[in-house]
């Protein structure tokens, strides 16, 4: 396997600027092999993101260390990566462009890939008019084959190729939206939570599934949805795709089914990496809070703080101490050890909005399916009669009270 050498340039505005390198990083070691990585504390250059001296020093290096591309944590104008790809003599994307690669390389369902590629057309929108006049400039790493294009033709067809996807998934939207209805008399869960907070292992352990949980981001694209295990009535919980700082609104709007599939439920449990430092879960908490505004979610929420083996007392006091305001029913868990996974089904249960009722009934039918698709309470037998009291959602249980009144 050859392996790609990649250089990481992050430009922040001052000290407090949130951006991070170590997530550009994690990011870019998805697909390359970082070599290094560089941070420049200063405002934006129109020409190259970055000063010209750094950018003169930054050649050298690719040149000494033969660097195959470039990454940028900022978002680069068509011009600047034109203008750094002359300097630096080797291809520059930016950190939305390395993210759509990843999200490529994981699509595996044909609703994913046209989600990805809906994405990476939105994203060359605005830039399509500009790439291919740079293209007919001259050679440039990264700008190959845009001065093939006329213009104007270039950016109508990148507008029918989105107009074309959207309708594609739109369709796949309303088949999504009849498999949602099937499944409306089940309580949902939705897991939300950073990339790589660990929501597909905490799947695994509420389920006793066995889904591919790699320590790596946007390993999950698509949604998995399945029953919560060891829970007396039929619970079913989704998970998809990862939030991101800086997710621009297109890549929102790409994947925003996805992500509504998973937000839109009765309860949410949004998943955070406790073992971070402080100040990067404060962050990722931000973020998170930030996207489930955008998304208009307004469900139950638990903030499961996730590998609290990798932890100890101080470091969870601490959490609780100073990220309080963001704390909403925190837990803290470890879906890789099983450590409070009981706990979370119990808190799970009591933060759903759900109803109680009681029958007196003989009917073997009606017994089955409350113990099917309701959490039985009590189950007293007296004269050959079950009096049941059982919990479910409040139009459950109201249209099984209504029933078996008409039944009796």
């Amino acid at each position: 396997m050859i392996l790609i050498k990649a250089l990481l340039v992050l430009r922040k505005d001052n000290k407090k600027d949130r951006k991070s390198i170590e997530e550009l990083k994690e990011l870019a070691e998805v697909l390359y092999e970082v070599e290094g990585t560089y941070i420049q504390i200063r405002k934006p250059d129109s020409k190259y993101q970055i000063g010209e001296g750094f950018v003169k020093k930054l050649s050298k290096i690719v040149k000494d260390k033969n660097i195959d591309i470039v990454i940028f944590g900022n978002t680069l104008t068509p011009t600047q990566k034109y203008n750094l790809a002359k300097e630096f003599k080797v291809e520059v994307i930016d950190k939305i462009e390395l993210v759509l690669r990843i999200f490529s390389k994981h699509a595996k369902t044909k609703e994913a890939q046209l989600q990805v590629k809906l994405a990476e057309l939105q994203y060359e929108l605005p830039r399509a008019k500009e790439k291919v006049r740079l293209a007919k400039q001259g050679e440039q790493p990264g700008f190959g084959g845009y001065g093939d294009y006329e213009v104007e033709k270039y950016y109508q067809k990148i507008k029918r190729e989105i107009k074309s996807i959207k309708n594609k998934l739109e369709k796949l939207k309303e088949h999504r939206k009849i498999l949602r209805k099937r499944r409306e008399k089940y309580d949902s869960v939705g897991l939300v939570g950073y990339t790589n907070a660990g929501k597909t292992s905490l799947l695994n352990a509420l389920t006793g599934e066995n889904k591919e949980a790699k320590n790596q981001v946007f390993t999950t694209l698509t949604t998995t949805t399945r029953r919560i295990r060891g829970i007396k009535r039929k619970i079913l919980i989704t998970d998809t795709v990862g939030f991101m700082d800086d997710l621009p609104p297109f890549m929102i709007e790409a994947f925003l089914s996805t992500i509504e599939e998973s937000a839109n439920n009765d309860l949410i449990l949004l998943v955070v990496d406790a073992s971070e430092d402080i100040k990067e879960i404060e962050r990722k908490l931000i973020v998170n809070h930030e996207i489930l505004e955008k998304i208009n979610c307004k469900s139950q929420i638990i903030t499961v703080l996730n590998k609290v083996d990798k932890i100890d007392e101080k470091k969870k006091l601490e959490i609780l101490n100073e990220l309080d305001r963001y704390l909403i029913n925190p837990i803290f868990v470890s879906a890789k050890y099983n450590i409070n996974i009981e706990k979370l089904k119990k808190m799970i249960l009591d933060n759903l909005n759900l109803s109680i009722g009681t029958i007196e009934t003989d009917n073997p039918k009606l017994i089955s399916y409350l113990y099917e698709n309701t959490e039985i309470l009590e189950d007293i037998e007296e004269n050959d009669k079950h009096i049941i009291t059982f919990r479910a959602k409040e139009k459950d249980v109201n249209r099984i009270l209504k029933i078996h009144k008409i039944e009796t």
